[in-house]
């Protein structure tokens, strides 16, 4: 850490005005202090859900892969705990696999000497508090360790039903830096709190970004905290522009040790204030006449009323008029319309924000900037006009829910190449499904399918008249070309509206020289399977099916990913009696303009099936 604290106390002792005081300017100081280190935990925090976003993706296409696994290298081991089937060295669970409690809990992914170990995804199905919570992540001898995601799903979390925490995990305990995120009720949905953990609860120090429908929405604190509660010296500031520096205990100040600071001012230019509050839950703030602000908190068990003082104050209001702020607001509004969680969509720009904007800026292919300009906001309207076009929001299409007994297990990509509701995509996303269903058509049913070249067609009774995709003809592929991959990957993490990257034809043949597949360079996850792969007339090459990872930790293939060739897919189709659109690629598109094309006609296809059989 370098030695803020010493700096900020002289700056503030320097520029105390008469009648402020030394021992305000040394509380401002010591609040800034502990809000410096807040923001520091805060951004640890930031990188280490990055890296269990990472660790999650991997340990779900471990998983997948367990799922998937060959009948030849699948073997069953009956243990006293209950059944695996996968990958077997000296005798024991060895490899990739699936592990089945006698319970209902079902395990995914690696095992060394008969334990889960490596990456991997645990579904908890027993009959108690926890069952349906789901963790991805790393895994030492059976037990949670290192990063990853944990989403509290299970009913017996109230509130926090929904709620998701990434970041470092020991011994299925959340304990280093990360990031909570607050999603299971309307009251606090969208708050984030970044910064270290311990036991489980935020301590020592972090960063609340609260949003939600409650008063505190757009409000910040930074500072110390434990057992999630603001305790020490932090800074609380209000969404319009005030700060309060002060001495926290459990989430109250301590009356005689706090400044208030109006919006506009500094804090060495404040006078001295004493009282107000803060909370995680109850709390609300609210104007009291010009520059002035009013901070009460509301027990929520005994409903005894603390503060209630108001500060006054001149200078600075929410900003609202502000072009800038209108700016912010009106991305925020974009941006949540599309499913990237903004926190409250006040004008204010702050982490989470930024943080959006970066995930749609890195979803679109632009130049990551993580600001508000005009550009952000075309390219927002744009998205927005299109996801509208498409019928984004319009669900899965036939108005019913699949049935009762079935859970979503997995997810992958299809694209019409057929009118009237025939779609294409690979064998393995729809092998075990009792129910396959594609977004904003309806449910689908499984007209023919070849495992030996990993492809199946599905029809789907759509009213809706969809693009249908036209596969190249000739000329012949070549390496280096150009080519679009659009998809699905990571269905719940990444953007809702799908994923379009972009590479080169590496090779003319797949993995082991196999002459049914290409090689490409555009990055893909799990998800992405089943998807187009497009050239520069917009023509599908070939679908998505695979791409190579290295069972060795230090080795991480670069983006060496498998598509199954057109030639193979329109043999499969005309096998079948369907004859889809052929064309010869003689015409040259913007990239951009590719990728419209190919959202217009792709599609995300959700798995559903029995837990216990599937």
């Amino acid at each position: 850490m370098p030695h803020l604290p010493l700096l900020l106390l002289l700056l503030a002792v320097l520029a105390a005005p008469t009648g402020a005081g030394a021992d305000d300017a040394a509380l401002v100081a010591r609040a800034e202090a502990a809000a410096s280190q807040a923001r520091e935990a805060a951004e640890r925090g930031y990188e280490a859900e990055r890296l269990a976003e990472n660790t999650a993706a991997r340990a779900i296409a471990a998983a997948e892969k367990a799922r998937n696994l060959p009948g030849d290298r699948i073997e069953h081991i009956a243990y006293d705990t209950g059944d695996y089937y996968g990958e077997v060295r000296r005798g024991d669970a060895d490899g990739l696999g699936v592990f089945t409690f006698h319970t209902g809990t079902r395990y995914e992914g690696e095992f060394h000497n008969g334990r889960y170990h490596g990456y991997g995804v645990v579904h908890f199905l027993d009959q108690d508090a926890w069952h349906g919570d789901r963790f991805e992540g790393q895994f030492v001898d059976d037990t949670a360790q290192g990063h990853g995601i944990y989403h509290y799903l299970s009913t017996a979390q109230g509130e926090g039903q929904g709620d998701r925490y990434a970041g470092e995990i020991d011994d299925w305990i959340l304990q280093g830096y990360g990031v909570y995120h607050y999603l299971g009720g309307d009251d606090w949905h969208g708050t984030v709190a970044a910064g270290t953990f311990v036991s489980g609860l935020n301590d020592g120090y972090a960063v609340f970004d609260y949003a939600g429908a409650n008063a505190l929405a757009g409000d910040r604190y930074e500072g110390a905290v434990s057992n999630d509660l603001a305790e020490g010296y932090g800074v609380y500031y209000d969404d319009d522009g005030s700060r309060l520096y002060g001495l926290w205990h459990e989430n109250l100040p301590d009356e005689d040790q706090t400044v208030f600071v109006a919006a506009g001012d500094s804090p060495a230019a404040s006078a001295d204030a004493s009282g107000g509050v803060v909370g995680s839950s109850g709390s609300s703030s609210s104007s009291a006449g010009s520059g002035a602000v009013t901070y009460d908190w509301v027990e929520d068990d005994g409903g005894t009323t603390y503060g209630g003082t108001t500060y006054g104050g001149s200078g600075g209001d929410s900003g609202g008029g502000d072009a800038s702020q209108s700016m912010v607001r009106t991305a925020q509004e974009l941006l949540d319309a599309l499913g990237y969680p903004v926190g409250s969509v006040d004008g204010f720009f702050g982490p989470q924000t930024e943080r959006a904007i970066l995930a749609f800026q890195n979803d679109m292919g632009l130049a990551a900037t993580g600001t508000v300009d005009d550009s952000l906001l075309i390219a927002l309207r744009t998205a927005s006009t299109m996801a509208a076009r498409l019928g984004r929001d319009a669900g899965i299409g036939s108005g019913t829910t699949p049935d009762p007994g079935l859970e979503l297990m997995a997810t992958g990509t299809a694209f019409q190449i057929a009118q009237g509701g025939g779609f294409v995509t690979n064998q393995h996303v729809v092998e075990g499904c009792v129910e396959v269903r594609i977004r904003d058509v309806g449910t689908a049913s499984v007209v023919a399918a070849n495992s030996a070249n990993d492809l199946a067609y599905l029809h789907a009774e759509s009213g809706a008249e969809l693009p249908v995709a036209v596969f190249r003809s000739q000329p012949k592929l070549a390496r280096g070309e150009t080519v679009v991959a659009m998809g699905f990957p990571l269905h719940g993490t990444l953007a809702s509206q799908g994923n379009v990257t972009v590479g080169t034809v590496s090779a003319l043949a797949g993995y082991n020289d196999d002459f049914r597949e290409l090689q490409f360079s555009a990055p893909i996850q799990p998800g992405n399977s089943g998807g187009p792969l497009i050239d520069h007339s917009g023509h599908v090459v070939g679908i998505v099916s695979s791409e190579l990872v290295s069972e060795i930790a230090e080795e991480v293939p670069q983006n060496v990913n498998f598509a199954i060739k057109a030639e193979i897919v329109v043999a499969f189709l005309g096998a079948h009696g369907i004859d889809p659109l052929v064309a010869a690629s003689d015409e040259r598109m913007a990239v951009e303009d590719v990728a419209t094309l190919a959202e217009s006609y792709t599609r995300l296809v959700e798995c559903w099936a029995d837990p216990r059989t599937y």
